[in-house]
């Protein structure tokens, strides 16, 4: 529903932040990682979201990474694991070291974080594993271009392609190829998926 917010953060604590956007607050549910990496109070931030809906409740949590809120939305598809545990994970380690313990499957590293127990630090490795989100969580990294073009264009680009139905890497392949083809001229979001359109 929402993909992210951007306004003055009112609030910070390591477990949550308020967003003030156009005068509405919205408490929003974050990560130890997400905390260090929001600038302070009374300044302005965009956060990524991922909204949960229960009976009892509705709740923002937010991400300052893609590359977070994918891992977020990978612990949430583990059996027994809701946001509440997979935030706790999130924060009880950087996101390279939490990743490294789940492909490297070591029970020990996860289960160290408190809350975490040792079955399900076994159930997160089993259902993750082979499946895990890889890189950096900018497909912009993957692709060398001019610098003319800032790295957000690179990646919305490649996220309207994927939303239009195309895999992510026929989707970076075909950005590749369209800034290959046109160097060194500045292109929009717009512009780069027209011109892809026509390459795929």
């Amino acid at each position: 529903m929402y993909y992210c917010l951007t306004g003055k953060i009112t609030e910070k604590t390591p477990a949550a932040a308020v967003l003030d956007v156009n005068g509405v607050g919205y408490e929003i549910r974050i990560s130890v990682n997400t905390f260090s990496a929001l600038p302070d109070v009374g300044q302005t931030a965009k956060v990524l979201t991922h909204f949960v809906v229960r009976e009892d409740a509705q709740i923002l949590y937010g991400f300052a990474t893609e590359e977070e809120r994918e891992l977020f939305r990978s612990l949430l598809s583990v059996s027994g694991i809701g946001p509440k545990m997979a935030v706790t994970l999130l924060s009880g380690m950087m996101i390279p070291e939490l990743k490294k313990a789940i492909t490297d499957g070591s029970v020990a590293v996860l289960s160290s974080v408190s809350g975490v127990g040792k079955k399900t630090a076994e159930r997160v490795i089993v259902e993750l594993k082979d499946k895990l989100p890889k890189g950096t969580g900018k497909d912009s990294t993957d692709i060398v271009h001019d610098r003319n073009i800032p790295d957000e264009v690179i990646d919305d680009a490649i996220r309207a392609l994927v939303a239009l139905g195309y895999a992510k890497p026929k989707a970076k392949e075909t950005v590749r190829k369209v800034l290959k083809a046109i160097p060194g001229k500045k292109l929009t979001v717009e512009e780069i998926i027209r011109l892809a359109l026509k390459h795929v």
